[in-house]
């Protein structure tokens, strides 16, 4: 169905519209939450709620759509990826991570392999120097190694060129490679 059809059913039948859009885009809409959320850190009803949170605003936000900035398909994917990397952030915040002491006294960290506390205290290392870069270094290499947006979309949220960024990354690394040479062998 067309977007001009889709949205005739959709302001007649709003029952019926939403049936036919979903049928049509939900599996690209769950595809472009998932491109957002990676695999290893977030479940498929992290993605399944991010794809219905989608329909949910196009819904609520359709008086706001306009045609002729771009289809529904497009519409749908871009709320689809906002909607994962909110989440992501949002998981970014609450994430704590155990200093390496408060680790070994948790009698279930306890029977943790030691291997997977030194990868515990190493991310933790990578993401107090991650901080100590300052901005906008700190928030592009987030943005690029945590969240995977691609350089492009970090320059037009930061307001740089993409150059700039891919620049600004090459350093940030190097300096974080020449910190984490300090602590040990961890690079």
């Amino acid at each position: 169905m067309e977007d001009r059809e889709l949205l005739d059913a959709l302001w007649r039948t709003p029952e019926l519209g939403m049936k036919t859009l979903m049928e049509q885009y939900a599996g690209l809409v769950y595809a472009a939450a998932r491109s957002r959320l990676p695999e290893n850190v977030f479940c498929a009803a992290d993605v399944e709620g991010c794809t219905a949170d989608a329909f949910s605003e196009f819904y609520l936000d359709l008086d706001k759509y306009d045609p002729k900035k771009g289809s529904i398909r497009a519409w749908l994917c871009v709320i689809a990826r906002h909607n994962a990397l909110d989440l992501a952030r949002k998981r970014y915040r609450e994430a704590q991570m155990l200093p390496l002491n408060e680790a070994l006294e948790d009698t279930s960290a306890g029977a943790m392999l030691e291997s997977e506390l030194e990868d515990r205290e190493l991310r933790r290392v990578v993401l107090d120097e991650v901080k100590s870069l300052g901005e906008p270094d700190r928030e592009i290499l987030l943005r690029k190694f945590y969240l995977g947006e691609p350089s492009k979309e970090i320059a037009v949220r930061l307001g740089l060129t993409t150059a700039n960024v891919d620049t600004r990354t090459h350093r940030a690394v190097e300096k974080l490679r020449k910190k984490l040479k300090e602590w040990g062998s961890f690079v």
